[in-house]
C-alpha cells in the first residue's frame, strides 16, 4: 500500500536558519518599497568569479629596505650629532716647578730698590675702654703725641736725627722721636716722578690741648729754612694723617697702679685679638702676609671722667703687618735659591707653610714704620711654580692639528708638557675657537714631550 505523506511531515535535514534583521541587516519600513539589505560586507562567494587580485611581494621588499636604510642613516648621525654636541677638546699642561729647602736671611726696603725686596706696611688701628675706680686727683702736665707722614718730592734719600723739629702754620712745634731715613722720589711704569714716605712718631714741645692738632694739618721743617737749605726746606714736608691726641694741662683723677695695670692689660688682649681678626679683611688680594712680620704697639690716651668716682681708661692699639706683593716676593725667593732661574714669572702655590721670624725679636713690639729696613729669615720648602699665558697657548692652538702641540709649546718657557684629551675620539685638531679649548693645570712630574 503506498503511504501518503502530508507536507507537514516533510522536513529538511537541517534546521532553517533563522534570518536576524535587527543584527545583519537594515530594514525598510516603507510599505511601498520594503527590502531587506545586508548590512555586512560581501562574501567572498559573492564575489565576481571573474576578478583576479595580484599582490606584488618586491614592491614590499623594496619598501622595507628603504625603511631600514634611513633608520640606520638616522642611528648613525645621531651619533655623530650628539658627539659633536658633547664635543670637548682638554688640554693638560704640566708646569716647570721646584721644591727647594730655604733656611737663610734675607733683607727687604720699604722703597723700591732695583734688585731688591720690597713691601708696604698695612696699619690697623683698635681703640679699647673701661671704667676703673679713681683714688684722687693731681694736676698733669702730658704732650700731644701722633705720627707724621714725611715727603720728600726729589730723588736721593734724606736722614733725619732724632728731635728733628717740625713746624705747624700756627707755629707749633713737633719733633720726631727717632731719627728716620726719608726715601727720595722714584718714577713708576710710566715714567711719573713719585715722592718717597715714611712716617715718624712726634711729640709736641709743649703742653696743652692746643697741640691736638686735626688729621691732614701740613708741617715744614724751619731747621732746612734756618741753615738756608732751601732745596730741601722746599722737598720735603710732612702730614698728619690722623689728628694728634694726649696734649692736656690741667686736673686729673689718679688711679690704683695695680688696678690700672689690670684693665691695660686686659684691653691690650681684647684690642690685639679684635686686630688679628681684621687682617684678612683689609689685606689686598695680590699681598703676602705673614703671621710672624706683625708687629703690635699699644699707647695710653688720656683719661676722662665718669661719673663721682670713676674714670674711663682707653688704651689704642695699632698693628703693622709688612706685606709683600706675591709675584715680586716669589720672583725675588727664586732668584736667591734656584740656580737656574730664568727670571720668568713664578709663584709660590704653598706660601702658608712658610715660616717668617725677625732677626731682631723686638721688631714684633716697634713701630715698624720707622725702620729703614727688615731683617728676617724664612724656613721651609716653597713650591714654586713657574707662570704662563693659558690665554694665548689656547689662541697658538685653535685650529691647529693636535700634532702642532710639539711645535707651539717651546714658545712657552713656562711649561714642561702637556697632553690633549679629546672628544670625540675621531677628532684631529683644535677647535677653531679658543675659548672652546679647556686648559687645566696640574703640577707634578710628567715625563717632556
Amino acid at each position: 500500500m503506498t503511504q501518503k505523506w502530508n507536507l507537514q511531515d516533510i522536513r529538511p535535514t537541517e534546521p532553517r536558519r533563522k534570518r536576524d534583521f535587527s543584527a545583519n541587516h537594515t530594514l525598510n519600513t516603507n510599505p511601498e518599497t520594503a527590502t531587506v539589505r545586508p548590512s555586512r560586507p560581501a562574501a567572498p562567494e559573492d564575489l565576481d568569479v571573474n576578478t583576479i587580485v595580484i599582490k606584488n611581494g618586491n614592491t614590499k621588499k623594496k619598501l622595507n629596505v628603504i625603511v631600514a636604510v634611513v633608520g640606520i642613516v638616522l642611528f648613525v648621525g645621531g651619533i655623530f650629532g650628539a658627539s659633536y654636541f658633547f664635543s670637548k677638546t682638554t688640554l693638560t699642561v704640566y708646569p716647570e716647578f721646584t721644591v727647594p729647602t730655604v733656611n737663610a736671611e734675607f733683607i727687604a726696603y720699604p722703597e723700591q730698590r732695583d734688585g731688591r725686596l720690597s713691601y708696604e706696611i698695612m696699619t690697623l688701628t683698635e681703640v679699647g675702654e673701661r671704667q676703673v675706680a679713681a683714688t684722687g686727683e693731681r694736676h698733669v702736665e702730658e704732650q700731644a703725641r701722633g705720627y707724621l707722614e714725611i715727603i720728600k718730592t726729589t730723588p736721593g734719600t734724606e736722614r733725619l736725627i732724632k728731635n728733628t723739629r717740625f713746624r705747624s702754620p700756627d707755629g707749633l712745634i713737633f719733633r720726631i722721636q727717632e731719627s728716620v731715613v726719608v726715601p727720595g722720589a722714584v718714577r713708576d711704569n710710566t715714567g711719573t716722578l713719585v715722592p718717597g714716605t715714611i712716617r715718624a712718631e712726634v711729640f709736641s714741645d709743649g703742653f696743652g690741648e692746643e697741640y691736638n692738632l686735626p688729621a691732614g694739618t701740613r708741617f715744614d721743617i724751619p731747621g732746612f729754612q734756618e741753615n738756608n737749605l732751601n732745596e730741601l726746606f722746599r722737598s720735603i714736608y710732612a702730614e698728619n694723617r690722623v689728628a694728634f691726641t694726649g696734649g692736656y694741662k690741667g686736673l686729673r683723677f689718679e688711679i690704683d697702679g695695680t688696678e690700672l695695670s689690670t684693665a691695660q692689660q686686659a684691653l691690650q688682649v681684647e684690642l690685639r685679638a679684635r686686630l688679628l681678626a681684621k687682617i684678612n679683611e683689609e689685606k689686598p688680594a695680590d699681598f703676602i702676609a705673614f703671621p710672624g712680620a706683625i708687629s703690635i704697639t699699644y699707647k695710653s690716651l688720656p683719661t676722662i671722667q665718669f661719673g663721682e668716682n670713676l674714670v674711663t681708661i682707653r688704651e689704642e692699639a695699632t698693628l703693622q703687618q709688612p706685606l709683600f706683593r706675591k709675584s715680586d716676593f716669589a720672583s725675588y725667593l727664586a732668584n736667591e735659591t734656584v740656580p737656574t732661574y730664568n727670571d720668568l714669572p713664578v709663584e709660590i702655590t704653598n706660601i702658608h707653610d712658610l715660616t717668617f721670624a725677625y732677626m731682631d725679636a723686638n721688631l714684633s713690639a716697634r713701630d715698624l714704620r720707622n725702620e729703614t729696613a727688615l731683617n728676617f729669615t724664612i724656613l721651609g720648602r716653597p713650591q714654586i711654580v713657574w707662570q704662563f699665558d693659558a690665554e694665548q697657548l689656547k689662541t697658538d692652538l685653535a685650529g691647529k692639528p693636535f700634532t702642532a702641540l710639539a711645535v707651539v709649546l717651546p714658545a712657552h718657557p713656562g711649561i714642561r708638557s702637556a697632553a690633549v684629551t679629546r672628544k670625540p675620539f675621531y677628532s684631529r685638531s683644535f677647535p677653531d675657537k679658543p675659548e672652546e679649548i679647556i686648559v687645566e693645570t696640574k703640577i707634578e712630574e710628567s715625563p717632556a714631550l
